[in-house]
């Protein structure tokens, strides 16, 4: 894991960290900035930021919480929770990351609902996929059952027997 070392002064001519997170829209070498946790006074936040070498780094820092009438601690930490003269960047570079959620379940037919009934399944498609009309997509979809019915129903037998050790 590549790293570099920059001293506080550097950081702070980069804009690292910002002071709000939503400052990183006004300067385009402040790529992100990300909530990481929330301490009793303070936020760890992690930002991520173009060097002066053209490569992008990440660092987190402390930032102030704004509890308004809260209870509220001392303020900024010093140095935004930075010890020493020195702070550790790791180099990252953004990727695609495909996350898995939890949805609530709905009775509405859809294509990522494989409880609901062939002829819905296949008009929800049509319907989304293609951009056929409602009527036209479940009128579609029960003329292709009609005409595939045969052919779906021996691929079933086959997966079956295939799935027993029959073949």
């Amino acid at each position: 894991m590549p790293t570099r070392t920059f001293t506080v002064a550097e950081l702070a001519a980069l804009g690292v960290p910002p002071s709000d997170p939503a400052d990183i829209k006004y300067d385009p070498d402040l790529l992100a900035d990300e909530h990481v946790a929330t301490l009793k006074y303070t936020a760890t936040r992690r930002i991520v930021f173009r060097a002066d070498d053209n490569r992008t780094y990440a660092v987190e820092y402390e930032a102030p919480i704004d509890m308004g009438d809260f209870e509220v601690g001392a303020g900024t930490p010093d140095n935004h929770g930075w010890h020493g003269d020195t702070v550790t960047a790791t180099e990252v570079e953004e990727r695609p990351v495909i996350v898995a959620r939890w949805h609530p379940v709905t009775d509405e037919p859809g294509t990522d609902q494989p409880r609901t009934g062939a002829l819905e399944s296949l008009a929800e498609i049509w319907f989304t996929e293609a951009g056929a009309r409602e009527d036209v997509a479940r009128e579609s979809a029960a003329a292709w059952i009609i005409q595939h019915a045969d052919e779906v129903a021996a691929l079933y037998d086959a997966y079956l027997a295939s799935a027993e050790g029959d073949l």
